[in-house]
């Protein structure tokens, strides 16, 4: 205790420990016990309040091959959808019998991932070889999940192919510029090397026990998950605006590990996926997830044209809730431009991008009749216009690709005016008004390979140095190094690391 003899510099001191000691609802200090949760998940679990049987509509069962555009065109991806196995929806994804072990075969031993720590939910760094060897051990002493390993450009890409319609209209596919993509040749995710939104392909690990806490996927973008070994318990929440709205308001309490943010909203469904199952979750749906068995699963993130009102959306929500930049979608705002000016370019002709014509991604000739737009497009495109105007200077990204962005802004105006009175039956066409461009050649590469004044500008407080890879060459013996589209064919490296 302080007295009027204690030196000054003591006594604030002593108040501040005070202060701290009892304030802020009694939060304990001790790095142990912070972050680590205090309700019961295995009430969670069982109760019989998320039982999907109370919450018709909450999810709809499918087969693969009734997703296909027509379906978006009509209905959107507007609520989580169940396959039971993968027949019918183009996934392409490793026999059964594939383990940890392979992948970090595929990836390599010092590819450094993010791995959360369950009882915290905070990321700590491991390399793949240590993750093995965590994920093997047959007594753990804490929980850890890895949940944010993207493999694009590694050998593992060659094992695993996003379903059919999600190549159909996924904003990388059709609306970032080619080159740009081709341009790729880092496999990590470090910010500073990325030319293009690198978030198509992931590889989840989680061991028995895993928990991710109530989240929405980065930059509104919708995901689809195969469970290729285990079991995931998914509850799944509607994006209301009432449940975003209580959503941020959980987040900024800071109170996630005292409350269960299930117990918060209205409807809140309980739904099981074992191995051989997949599901789509769409944009903006509030989700966690529980693993009852040590489970490998393959999905994907993706931006898309029949969801962009509820993409923006979740962008202000990770904008109040003051998301660090790393976990957003990359270039989400660059992005959005790049869908302006595609549908410009498609639907009136007129290309704002300062690429000479022979090196475009896709050169479109306008239709010759008009094309009607789906009503999910004709307001996103508005949608997107007073979003991107309401963003100060500072935060409006235009890329150094588009010439003139006012003149840009312009013809979406006029667009859109032209389209206003669609009919939504004839935009029914299981057509897509942004077709995905065919494979590339070898030759239509090396065309595309632009001066490095075209890329994305990174900021330098976002720039981290990589670490140089290791090169290989081919062994012709495994699975993925005989394929025709094998990637080490063009000398980058081996698939199964020998």
């Amino acid at each position: 205790m302080a007295d009027d003899t204690t030196p000054l510099p003591r006594r604030r001191q002593l108040r501040e420990r005070t202060r701290k000691l009892y304030t802020d609802d009694f939060t304990y200090g001790d790095e142990e016990i912070e972050g680590k949760r205090t309700f019961q998940l295995d009430e969670k679990i069982e109760c019989e309040r998320y039982d999907l049987k109370h919450f018709a509509g909450l999810f709809r069962e499918m087969t693969g091959p009734e997703l296909n555009l027509a379906y978006l065109q009509k209905y959107g991806l507007s609520i989580p959808l169940l396959f039971r196995d993968c027949a019918g929806l183009g996934i392409r994804v490793p026999s059964s019998n594939f383990s940890v072990n392979d992948v970090r075969t595929c990836v390599g031993s010092k590819r450094v991932l993010e791995v959360m720590d369950v009882d915290t939910q905070k990321n700590e760094e491991m390399t793949m070889k240590d993750w093995q060897k965590y994920y093997e051990e047959p007594e753990k002493e804490r929980l850890l999940n890895v949940i944010s390993l993207e493999f694009s450009h590694t050998k593992l890409e060659n094992y695993v192919q996003s379903p059919t319609i999600v190549r159909q209209i996924d904003w990388v596919d059709t609306v970032w510029p080619r080159h740009l993509i081709e341009a790729q040749t880092e496999s990590t995710n470090i910010l500073g090397d990325m030319m293009y939104p690198k978030v198509k392909l992931y590889c989840l690990m989680s061991v028995k026990g895993c928990y991710t806490d109530y989240h929405v996927d980065f930059g509104g973008t919708s995901v689809w998950y195969h469970i290729l070994r285990g079991r995931k318990i998914f509850w799944l929440i509607p994006p209301t605006e009432k449940n975003l709205a209580a959503y941020q308001e959980w987040v900024l309490s800071g109170k996630q590990s005292d409350v269960f943010f299930g117990d918060m909203v209205d409807r809140c469904g309980r739904i099981c996926l074992n191995a051989g199952m997949t599901l789509f979750i769409p944009t903006g749906w509030i989700h966690a997830v529980y693993t009852p068995d040590d489970s490998l699963v393959f999905g994907g993130n993706f931006l898309h044209s029949f969801g962009i009102e509820k993409q923006l959306k979740v962008a202000q929500v990770e904008e109040h809730t003051k998301v660090p930049q790393k976990f957003r979608y990359p270039f989400f705002t660059e992005m959005l431009w790049y869908v302006l000016e595609r549908y410009v370019h498609v639907l009136l002709g007129r290309s704002h991008l300062d690429i000479a014509e022979n090196q475009r991604q896709h050169i479109v000739t306008p239709p010759q009749t008009h094309q009607h737009l789906t009503p999910f497009e004709l307001h996103g495109l508005k949608s997107i216009v007073m979003y991107l105007h309401s963003l100060p200077s500072t935060k409006k990204n235009v890329p150094e690709l588009i010439r003139d962005p006012v003149a840009l802004i312009h013809d979406v105006r006029g667009l859109v005016e032209q389209h206003r009175h669609d009919n939504p039956d004839a935009a029914v066409t299981g057509r897509p008004i942004l077709p995905a461009p065919p494979p590339l050649t070898i030759a239509e590469r090396e065309r595309l390979r632009l001066p490095k004044k075209y890329y994305p500008k990174i900021p330098k407080s976002e720039v981290k140095s990589s670490v140089p890879r290791r090169r290989r060459t081919r062994c012709k013996r495994c699975e993925a190094c005989t394929r025709q589209d094998c990637v080490s064919q063009t000398n980058v490296a081996c698939h199964c690391g020998m």
